[in-house]
């Protein structure tokens, strides 16, 4: 079951890096906020943006709804960035999030 699924994930993104590719070489790119990249590999991913981003989602998303939680109040965690802030590196952005 491991092999069949590290097989299929490998094979998506080998396929989504390709159309990525090929989207950008014929002029139709996707919007990548001034990263850098080539295809979907980010080459100057910013570890801290990318927790940001993800706290944001986060914070929007209906899982902190007080709907959720009978009589009580939602509280959302607080989140903290420490460390090397300006650290970047090459990786797959979806990955990581």
């Amino acid at each position: 079951m491991r092999r069949m699924l590290v097989s299929r994930i490998s094979r998506r993104v080998l396929a989504e890096h390709h159309i990525t590719l090929s989207e950008a070489f014929m002029g139709r790119g996707r919007e990548t906020n001034g990263e850098p990249h080539v295809g979907i590999i980010f080459t100057g991913l910013s570890v801290k943006r990318s927790v940001e981003r993800c706290t944001k989602l986060l914070g929007e998303s209906a899982l902190w709804s007080t709907d959720l939680y009978e009589g009580s109040e939602a509280r959302k965690p607080e989140v903290y960035i420490e460390g090397h802030l300006n650290t970047t590196f090459a990786y797959i952005r979806e990955h990581l999030e």
